[in-house]
């Protein structure tokens, strides 16, 4: 059964200290016995928890020092095509944002004392509840605040482990925490989630969380604990302090533990009522487009809800429609701000562009790209052709009055390469034409791309995103915070991705392999079940330089499934981190585009791989591995130093 989160605004006012009580109670103020001394009471309590989780939903914000110290915006429409973290990590494309190494400033230990107020004084109200009632109360106390520490661990490693409410009249030494190393962070929470999982039921009410939502957490936590664990050597931070102290780093003899949680969580949810959403089967690149779309989803195990409608009433809503689509037509806003780069569009299975003899192959038409392409691609972006609120994309980028040769005689859209040259390659914007022989061309398509034009509301590609894009509204419609889609927090897609891993890791390939083939059924591929190869590979796929970090083919296609199969939903980024790639994956990374060009003297039409018209680069080193402590908390805690590696 698919859980939402309770996103309601409540306005309470808890005040929980050993201050002098006033002699007046101050009227409609809840105290404890109003909150906790009934499941109503508990439920409003945790409301606001649950609402500050650090989920990187359509709002995440990924970039430095954002408003208010937290990564985690509400209040501003523009992060889902400006800051999103797939444009920081290079999986979305636009015109700003890089990679991040700077860090969020993510130290939620207001909201952990929350949970840690209830964990100490709920045994005080326990006669009032049931011993079941009781326990997956005080279950799901440990799950919220697993997550939290969840969203330190993968930031900054090890980080101080406070399970006791502290008293801010004390000592100030006694209030200074030192951090924990980064196996017993990651342990704890674990411990947390394993608490969870044996006490909170199977279900669960309308916008809670029960036993297998605390499962999927622990599938994902703990598989990201183990890569890290695995690959800590890659790191060589040398004698950095964070790094020797353990603060930074596992010792890689404890991968395995940590893989062995993960198949165990994986395995536990495969009991409940979960299955893969296959509810538009004959069609499935419909199917895998409307599993983001269809509440009734039986893949979501937890999703956030920006429902404004009844019985949800959120009152939350973002602007991602009006973000991803483009204008004219689509969008009665600024237009699309992101979009795939062809660097991961080529992950997936899709016809070839270019004949063995390197010449670039001829179409008829420019929709016929998507002929033989994996359902599950086209499910995940637009393309030429596509409808998208009564509209067909029309993409293309320029014409060719001949193109003869290979298409690396393009050099990659340089305008000084011979045939692109002397008015052979003619470029434009939006409704711009060309005659040729006597006939008026229209020079691009209606959405892009055009050269006159910056970034904002222009194709850069031969795709727009299409997962989580909602076709129902009219382009009237699509604005600012009109969307209410649900950010889709766990699902059983990315659970079965997490098992196949973390079994791959522990030696069990066959097996690992039968999850993959799963999820390649339901994505109608060519070739669901993959033959094991363990020769080894330069790792990413994403950015082909000769690194000297080689793994085995097979162990690289289950990291490559993970982003066909998670493409979009902000995975990719915390993926290289933990696998300790980033810094070679994004080495001066230049995302590509799949350019579209009608070829005059011919009829047909081609499409060439190009470098971003801006050459735009990504680009990562050793540090981002680990965001640095928040100086203002070291300010305040001198006990957190040493910062982290490279700090």
């Amino acid at each position: 059964m698919k859980r939402y989160i309770l996103l309601y605004t409540v306005l309470l006012a808890m005040v929980f200290s050993a201050c002098q009580k006033l002699d007046l109670e101050p009227k409609g103020i809840l105290g404890q016995p109003e909150l906790f001394g009934n499941e109503f009471g508990v439920k409003k309590y945790f409301t606001g928890i649950y609402n500050n989780l650090p989920i990187e939903d359509f709002n995440y914000y990924g970039n430095n020092n954002p408003s208010g110290g937290n990564a985690f915006r509400p209040d501003n429409y523009w992060e889902a095509g400006k800051n999103s973290q797939g444009n920081c990590s290079g999986e979305f494309f636009n015109t700003w944002q890089g990679v991040n190494n700077g860090g969020f400033g993510y130290w939620p230990y207001d909201r952990i004392r929350d949970v840690n107020i209830f964990i100490q004084d709920f045994p005080t109200y326990k006669s009032k509840f049931s011993d079941a009632a009781y326990n997956a109360l005080m279950g799901e106390a440990y799950f919220l605040r697993a997550f939290f520490y969840f969203g330190m661990a993968k930031r900054y490693g090890g980080v101080p482990i406070v399970k006791t409410v502290q008293n801010p009249l004390s000592p100030k030494d006694s209030l200074e925490v030192p951090r924990n190393t980064e196996y017993d962070t990651w342990k704890f929470i674990y411990t947390d989630l394993k608490f969870a999982i044996d006490n909170m039921p199977a279900t669960s009410e309308y916008g809670r969380a029960n036993k297998f939502v605390a499962a999927a957490l622990m599938s994902r936590a703990m598989v990201y604990a183990g890569s890290i664990a695995k690959y800590t050597t890659y790191m060589n931070y040398g004698s950095e302090k964070a790094y020797t102290a353990g603060l930074a780093g596992i010792d890689p003899g404890k991968a395995n533990e940590f893989f062995q949680y993960a198949v165990n969580a994986g395995k536990l949810i495969e009991t409940g009522s979960y299955s893969l959403y296959t509810k538009n089967y004959p069609d499935k690149a419909l199917n895998f487009a409307n599993l983001f779309l269809d509440a009734s989803s039986t893949e979501n195990i937890f999703v956030k809800d920006f429902d404004q409608t009844a019985p949800h009433n959120t009152r939350l809503r973002h602007t991602y429609d009006a973000l991803m689509a483009p204008q004219p037509d689509m969008s009665s806003f600024v237009g699309a701000e992101s979009y795939p780069p062809f660097d991961f569009m080529e992950l997936y299975e899709m016809p070839a562009y270019t004949n063995p003899d390197g010449t670039p192959v001829r179409f008829t038409n420019r929709s016929d790209i998507k002929i033989d392409m994996e359902p599950r691609m086209k499910g995940t972006m637009y393309f030429d052709g596509d409808l998208l609120r009564g509209k067909a994309f029309s993409i293309q980028k320029g014409i060719y009055r001949n193109y003869t040769g290979t298409a690396a005689d393009a050099q990659r859209g340089s305008n000084g390469a011979p045939i692109n040259s002397g008015g052979n390659r003619i470029l434009g914007g939006r409704g711009w034409t060309t005659v040729i022989n006597g006939v008026t061309l229209n020079i691009t398509g209606a959405h892009g791309h055009f050269d006159d034009q910056g970034g904002e509301n222009n194709g850069w590609g031969a795709a727009f995103v299409r997962k989580y894009v909602n076709p129902a509204p009219t382009p009237a419609e699509v604005s600012v915070y009109t969307s209410g889609t649900a950010w889709i927090v766990f699902r059983l897609g990315e659970v079965y991705l997490n098992t196949a891993e973390a079994l791959y890791e522990l030696g069990q390939r066959n097996e690992a392999f039968d999850y993959i083939e799963k999820l390649r059924v339901r994505a109608g591929c060519k070739v669901p079940r993959p033959a094991i190869d363990a020769a080894t590979t330069n790792i990413g796929t994403i950015n082909k330089a000769n690194y000297p970090y080689q793994i085995e083919k097979s162990l690289q296609f289950i990291r490559d499934e993970r982003e066909r199969e998670l493409y979009g939903e902000n995975h990719w980024w915390w993926d290289l981190r933990r696998w300790r790639v980033a810094d070679q994956v994004l080495n001066q990374f230049r995302p590509r585009v799949l350019s579209c060009y009608y070829v005059a003297s011919e009829g047909k039409y081609i499409y060439l791989d190009e470098t971003n018209r801006i050459n735009r680069t990504w680009s990562a080193n050793k540090a981002c591995f680990y965001e640095p402590i928040p100086g203002g908390e070291i300010q305040k805690n001198s006990k957190l130093l040493p910062n982290n590696p490279l700090y």
